[in-house]
This record gives C-alpha cells, structure tokens and sequence, in this order.
C-alpha cells in the first residue's frame, strides 16, 4: 500500500512522514514533497487523479479554487438570464407584428402556394441554408420534408443563418397570379419552441376564463327542468358562423367548443391528440371554405374520432381515406390526424364544389347530399347511378350525417 492511500495527507498539506516504515527511497521522496512540483509528482505516482484532489493535497490554498468556480458559477448564471431575456425580447416582438397584421393561426402549406397578391402568412419549419449576394441574404425554410420555401431575411436575423434551427416565421408573400412564382420576405421570426411554450400558456389561460365563464353563466341562469329531454338530445350546439373572414381571424374562440364536443365522443382520446384534431378541424376548414361542424358530422360517423381507425376495405384514420384517394391527395400517412384531415377536408370541399356547378342551388340541399354521395361511395358511383347510389350503406351514412349537422347547427328535423 502506498503512504498516500495510509491516510499520510491530511487537510491539504503532508503529515510527518514515517521513515522507518517506507523504502530506502522515502526519504528522497520526502525531500521532493518540499516543493510543490514534488507534492504534485508524488500524488501522481499514487494515482490520484481528481483536479480537486490535486489541488486540494498539494495544499494549494481552497480560496482560489472557490473563487475560480464561483467565477464559473457567475458566468453561468449571467449567460442564461441574457438567453432568457433575448428569447422573451424576441417573443415579444413577434407577436407584436403577429397582431399587427391579425395574424391567428399557422397557414397550410397549400396556402402559400395559392396565395395571390400581397399577404402576410404564418409557417413553421426548420432552416436547412442559408446564401448571401451582396448585402442581401435568404433562408431555406423546409415546411415539409419535400416542401421547403426561399426567404428573404432582413439585417437583425442573423442567427438565422447560424445553423439547422426550428421556428416560426411571419412572412409577406407577393405574387402576381397564379403563373408568377411567389416571393417571400421575412417579416419577424422566433424559436418553435418558445412560441410554443407561449402558445400552450395562452391556451391555459383561454380555457381557465372558458371554465369561469361558463361557471358564472351556469350559476345566473335559471333551471327550468331536463334541456336533454327537453330537445331529445344531449349532442352539442356548435357556434354559428355568420362572418367566414372572422371566423378564420378567430379560431381561438370556437376552440373550447370542438375540443370539448370531440373529447366528449371520443373520451380515450389523449389532450395532445384532441387538441390537434380540434386546431387541424378548424384550420383547414377556416382555409378550405368547409363548415366546421359539417366535418365533424362526417369524421364522427367515419371514424368517431379515432385516428387509428381501419374499415374492411382498407379506409384509414379520422376520415376513413381509401389508399388510393389518400395518395391522390398526397397523404403520406393517413393515420396522422394533421394530413388525413387535410385531405379530408379538400376532398369534402372539392365534392361540394362540384355538385354545386351541377345543381346550382346554394341553399338546397341537393349538393350536400350529393357531395355525401361522392365521398362514402365515390364519385364514379354517383355518375354511373345519375345521383345517390342505391347503396343501403351510402344512404344510411348520408341520413346520419345529416342529422349530425343539422344537430350541431342547432336545426330541428
């Protein structure tokens, strides 16, 4: 055993050491061990290897280790309040622009390539690149991994270009017509993830005064006897939209009414998932035209809100896609809630267009029920039949969607 593991060190400077128990050699140690280069070269031999340690028993004084780390400590303490008070300046001033321009939710990536004129649009992506000619410089933004748009930064977005970082971008886009290819400007930017936090944090407080609100109209309003056997139905009333413009500006406020309707139908459904069934049910139909509640009658009879679901056939996700129609609508995965609603809702809107062109009527029902039609039984099958398919299934489905909307829509049968 070697004196140092005998306990020979004690309090950061040597014991007396006891010759007549080392080697012929102790005492040439002995003699090293009165420099410091000495102390430091025999700690060495008995392996201690810990940078505290070394200075520590080579009785170095502990003040200037302290001071060292306390230094560090500092150092560390500053650096991360400035990132936080650099990520909260930044925050601040998105959202600023953000409301500048009433900016309310993302805009799908289709919204950007039909946009026409001069708007200012909300996306998320990661930056792959960056270039620079003369004073000007643009970022790569990949919205999707096959999607990726080119955008112009202003001077101040510097760390844009600072490597493969995730964010959320306010972004003017102009373009001519439909035949000019669209160009992008950056108007504000901020880290995803701290636009998130805000976004889960404003959710929250949305749903608190949602909860207080609702608490305070329940204790003011009178009872009067059972409402459900009142109506017949216990299903929800959806808010009615009167302006599509504000409904688009507004999605926030109809939120607490669709997630609390499709946790209610589906109650296994986790918070993560209902809320981004509720945000891509309002979304995409804000962006594709559709009444809200119309999709939630057709993904309540699809599926009822089971994003795993799987017919006999082969339909799959929230809006029972067949394989075929999902790649024609270029869904990769329809068991994603995100893309099988996009392509449900375009799908619906397309089929609405379409039987509209043919009846002509707006406010008749006709084109509804066609639409329906198309989309359980398919719109080769409405063609061959000169309207709605013969089918048991196909009429069952449209009586039932029907119903839903109407009880959403709050109209009596």
């Amino acid at each position: 055993m070697l004196p140092c593991q005998q306990g020979y060190w004690e309090r950061g400077r040597p014991a007396r050491l006891k010759l007549g128990h080392l080697a012929p050699q102790a005492s040439k140690q002995a003699r090293r061990l009165r420099s410091q280069q000495g102390r430091l070269a025999y700690l060495a031999t008995c392996g201690v290897g810990a940078q505290t340690d070394f200075l520590t028993l080579a009785g170095l004084q502990e003040p200037v280790w302290n001071t060292i780390a306390m230094a560090r400590w500092i150092l560390t303490v500053a650096l991360a309040l400035w990132s936080g008070m650099s990520f909260a300046q930044e925050l601040e001033d998105y959202l600023k622009v953000r409301q500048q321009h009433r900016v309310r939710s993302l805009t799908p990536i289709a919204g950007l390539e039909i946009a026409v004129g001069k708007r200012v649009l909300e996306v998320e992506g990661i930056i792959r690149g960056s270039v620079s000619v003369g004073d000007s410089q643009s970022v790569l933004l990949e919205i999707e991994p096959t999607r990726s748009l080119v955008i112009q930064i202003p001077p101040g977005y510097g760390w844009l270009t600072r490597g493969q970082v995730r964010v959320r971008a306010l972004v003017q886009v102009e373009r001519e017509s439909d035949l000019v290819t669209p160009t992008y400007t950056l108007l504000s930017a901020v880290h995803a993830s701290v636009f998130s936090k805000w976004e889960v944090q404003e959710r929250e407080r949305q749903a608190r005064a949602e909860a207080l609100r609702q608490q305070a109209q329940a204790k003011s309003t009178p009872k009067r006897g059972n409402t459900t056997a009142r109506t017949g139905t216990n299903r929800p009333n959806l808010p009615t939209i009167n302006d599509w413009q504000a409904y688009a500006q507004n999605l926030h406020l109809y939120y607490p009414y669709y997630y609390q309707a499709i946790r209610r139908y589906n109650p296994r459904l986790s918070h993560e998932m209902a809320d981004t069934i509720t945000w891509s049910i309002l979304r995409f139909s804000a962006h594709y035209g559709v009444d809200p509640r119309l999709i939630m009658a057709i993904v309540l009879v699809e599926s009822g809100f089971n994003p795993n679901a799987t017919s006999r056939k082969g339909a799959a996700g929230l809006g029972q896609l067949m394989p075929g129609t999902a790649r024609g609508l270029g869904v990769a995965d329809p068991y994603d809630p995100v893309q099988n609603l996009a392509g449900t809702v375009r799908l619906v809107r397309g089929h609405l267009e379409n039987y509209l062109r043919k009846t002509g009527d707006p406010y008749s029902w006709d084109h509804l029920i066609l639409a329906l039609a198309a989309y359980n039984a398919g719109s080769g099958a409405v063609r061959k039949h000169g309207g709605v398919p013969p089918y048991r299934e196909t009429q069952n489905y449209i009586r039932r969607v029907i119903q839903l909307y109407k009880q959403f829509c709050g109209i009596a049968d």
